[in-house]
């Protein structure tokens, strides 16, 4: 098994919110494969971008929706996930 295989764990209420977009569900799944055990994480905007294949511009607007959502935090450089 190579030392890249991650996975997260991915709340249903995520999953099935009607008030996130499914990008937005993307980048939460892909910030859960970054997370500890404290669900805290710091990958950079642009490796967020590059794992999603998207702006770094749109990566930063669907971090705003899922902040303004409560579905992840900022403290410092960390994301805490929820």
């Amino acid at each position: 098994m190579s030392q890249n295989y991650r996975f997260g764990i991915v709340s249903r209420e995520v999953i099935l919110s009607p008030d996130l977009s499914i990008k937005a569900k993307a980048l939460y799944s892909v910030l859960a494969c970054y997370a500890n055990k404290q669900r805290s994480c710091f990958p950079s905007i642009s490796t967020l971008a590059d794992d999603l294949n998207v702006s770094q511009r749109t990566t930063k607007r669907l971090i705003k929706e899922l902040k303004d959502q409560d579905y992840i935090k900022r403290v410092g450089r960390k994301l805490i996930i929820k």
